[in-house]
């Protein structure tokens, strides 16, 4: 199996590094699969998404919201994230919590309150859902 170097990192530092299949980023026009030989390309990623990790050991999902993703061919690929949750470290508790106060926030629609904050939050939210739901195993929305 073919391999390329990957490095993902956020602002808190390195959060992956190694040789991967593929690597699977959110864009702006949706999921884009980088696979051994991808040509040269910079992007931004969606602000907020799933990344998923093709490794020998299966696939690992994270969270990621922001930031851009740079494939040097031969070289391999960097991605740069503003924030970056594993999935098997995201506390699907708190998660869900976020949700739910966002819903709320949006559906009262009181004055004082950021609805476009809120909304933010509630995709964040939503992300972190979906990738500790497909680390488990369950069928995320991805």
């Amino acid at each position: 199996m073919a391999t390329f170097p990957l490095r993902l990192l956020s602002m808190n530092g390195p959060v992956f590094e190694g040789d991967v299949a593929f690597v699977t980023v959110p864009t702006e026009k949706g999921p884009l699969t980088i696979e051994p030989g991808y040509t040269n390309f910079i992007g931004a990623l969606s602000p907020a998404g799933v990344l998923i990790i093709g490794t020998g050991r299966g696939k690992e999902y994270y969270a990621v919201f922001g930031g851009a993703v740079d494939v040097k061919r031969n070289q391999g690929v960097s991605i740069y994230s503003e924030d970056v949750n594993y999935g098997y470290e995201i506390d699907m508790a708190r998660a869900m919590a976020s949700r739910d106060r966002n819903l709320d926030r949006i559906a009262k629609h009181e004055d004082g309150v950021d609805i476009q904050r809120a909304r933010i939050k509630l995709a964040k939210a939503l992300v972190r859902i979906n990738v500790k739901t497909l680390s488990e195993g369950g069928n995320g929305a991805f």
